[in-house]
């Protein structure tokens, strides 16, 4: 999906009409501030569903190789009450359709945030080394962008060539969580 997207903003960017390909025009740089945001769209996007077929694969498999962390997490959403891990996974064994995506992809937080990211793969079973936690980093910078000018700070500056260094900078990030995904 991520990639689809890539294809789908790059056809757009390749009807500027500026200098070695830049907007040109007006209306060109407020399509390249759209694209921005379409970019952690679709990284957004082609997390939760990455995430929601993990969460599907491992349904399929026997329930007592869940992590634990995906069984409380679903079990107990924000709640806070005293179960042992035994017997959330009796409960589970019952019924494995009882574990939801709604408290991993379906909250209002929005997943292309570092803290957010980490905190779903947290949530699912999956902890990331430092290295990890560094690389989602450069995340802070681009959704602060995203933040600027979602909310119409008119002094945002960005060129293409920065958002097409981005769009491959959540390309690889999204291909390391997916192997995070697909290794577990």
């Amino acid at each position: 999906m991520m990639n689809d997207g890539k294809d789908r903003i790059l056809s757009v960017l390749n009807l500027f009409t500026g200098r070695d390909g830049e907007p040109g025009r007006e209306e060109e740089v407020y399509i390249l501030k759209a694209m921005w945001l379409m970019m952690l769209s679709e990284f957004e996007a082609s997390l939760k569903l990455k995430a929601e077929s993990y969460i599907d694969r491992i349904k399929e498999n026997k329930i007592e190789d869940i992590h634990v962390c995906l069984l409380i997490r679903n079990f107990f959403g924000n709640k806070k009450e005293e179960l042992t891990a035994n017997k959330i996974i009796a409960l589970y064994k019952k019924s494995p359709d009882e574990i939801r995506y709604r408290n991993f992809t379906k909250d209002r937080v929005p997943k292309y945030k570092p803290q957010a990211v980490e905190k779903l793969f947290n949530n699912l079973g999956i902890f990331f080394s430092e290295d990890d936690i560094s690389a989602l980093h450069f995340l802070n910078s681009v959704s602060s962008t995203r933040d600027s000018i979602a909310h119409g700070d008119i002094n945002v500056q960005i060129t293409r060539k920065e958002l097409e260094e981005r769009l491959e900078d959540m390309i690889n990030i999204m291909q390391i969580l997916e192997e995070k995904l697909l290794a577990t």
